[in-house]
């Protein structure tokens, strides 16, 4: 058995998710600079999304929308919208089953997070297989699709300068009909397998712009790791095919904190002790050593990373498994008395209520544990406190209720106080 191929898995990300919703509610939105920004509107709101018109001109997340405007005087603002005196996500989230909706006549879905989605494409594939008589797959149908690492670069002597605009289409059909070519006639090859993936993909991507208007872009590989990585490599509105054979040059310059699960502690204390920079530099370091440095279960993981091989499962999940809402009090704006924690506790239970009950009606399931978090001034975690509870039913009045005496554990001021 040749591990990490048997599997065909894409991951679909939604092409600047919140401004394509803001777009189709005010069509007038569409092709120009326009960025999302939160409902507060100190210094014009910090921008949550920038459409790629917008990135052309340097504007990025985070930003405040007004120092945005000095960089592109022409931008389009629009606003989330507030509820109970917070975000209200209702649009993005409604928008994004939306799209679950109709990938999910495709294959097997896992959403990710509002606006990605991986899917296990291996039995569609199979099946797609059966009835392809020649083994050739028609470049025709593959439109939109970029294969990493071809075409191959000629050799050294025969290099000319490309030129871009012309090029890059030219590159990627040039590179594609190069790569079909390999893998055409071969039985069960593995990467004729990720040519018909790609082919469903296709069909996938046009049927949620035909039913939503919503353009997305995606990666497809043998396994999850590879197919988020391959998904960010082409966009907007493009997908891109991760060969195995291709990963070794791509992991040679691909820093380690790109990789999914390695952008954060683990992936920083990998850099550290070892001293590498490069994914592909992990290659040089046996099972044993790293093993060694990480333990039995994280070394054999990573020691299988570095090659192209992860055995996660795409976990059929098409609904989030938890409802949750918060909201930050920053610097001087934070509670300081016992009426303000309890009239935002009772906001934001009014806000859970809601959503509980549209997902039981929907979804035909119940919710029955809460769980609370809070985080004071100074803590630099998001949630420094965390306790759980069971959630008898869906009233923003006892959820307020029971959230206060969960947290009021934590007040320090005597009972009488208002503080």
């Amino acid at each position: 058995m040749d591990y990490g191929k048997e599997r065909v898995v894409a991951l679909v990300d939604m092409d600047c998710f919140y401004v394509q919703v803001e777009q189709r509610l005010n069509p007038a939105l569409k092709n120009t600079p326009c960025v999302v920004a939160q409902y507060k509107t100190w210094k014009g709101g910090g921008i949550i999304a920038v459409s790629y018109e917008a990135r052309a001109y340097g504007v990025t997340r985070n930003m405040w929308a007004d120092d945005a405007k000095k960089l592109c005087p022409d931008l389009q603002v629009a606003r989330v919208r507030e509820s109970r005196g917070k975000a209200d996500l209702t649009h993005y989230r409604d928008a994004s089953v939306e799209v679950i909706e109709v990938m999910s006549r495709f294959a097997v879905i896992e959403r990710a997070s509002i606006d990605e989605a991986y899917m296990d494409l291996t039995s569609a594939v199979q099946q797609r297989l059966k009835s392809l008589t020649d083994q050739q797959i028609d470049p025709q149908l593959l439109k939109t699709t970029h294969v990493q690492g071809y075409p191959e670069p000629p050799p050294h002597h025969e290099e000319s300068a490309p030129d871009a605009a012309t090029d890059k289409e030219e590159q990627r059909s040039k590179g594609l009909q190069q790569w079909l070519c390999s893998v055409s006639g071969v039985d069960g090859c593995a990467e004729l397998q990720l040519a018909v993936g790609a082919v469903i993909v296709e069909e996938m991507r046009a049927a949620v712009e035909e039913h939503t208007g919503f353009r997305c872009s995606a990666g497809i590989s043998h396994n999850k790791v590879l197919a988020k990585l391959a998904c960010g490599l082409n966009k907007p509105n493009r997908q891109t095919i991760l060969p195995l054979d291709s990963i070794p040059e791509l992991f040679n310059s691909l820093p380690i904190s790109k990789i999914r699960n390695l952008g954060g502690k683990l992936g920083a204390s990998i850099t550290e002790m070892l001293e590498v920079e490069n994914m592909g530099e992990l290659t040089r370091f046996s099972q044993a050593q790293l093993e060694q440095h990480f333990g039995d279960k994280t070394g054999q993981w990573l020691y299988d990373l570095c090659r192209g091989i992860d055995f996660e499962p795409v976990k059929p999940r098409q609904l989030p498994k938890s409802i949750g809402c918060s909201k930050n009090f920053p610097g001087k704006t934070s509670l300081v008395t016992r009426d303000q924690v309890q009239h935002w506790l009772y906001q934001l239970a009014l806000e859970l209520q809601e959503r509980l009950t549209k997902d039981r009606e929907m979804n035909g399931r119940v919710a029955k544990q809460l769980t609370v978090g809070i985080r004071q001034l100074g803590d630099k975690k998001p949630s420094s406190f965390s306790r759980c509870c069971a959630l008898a039913r869906y009233d923003a009045t006892k959820i307020s209720s029971d959230s206060f005496a969960i947290i009021k554990s934590l007040n320090t001021a005597g009972n009488h106080q208002a503080a």
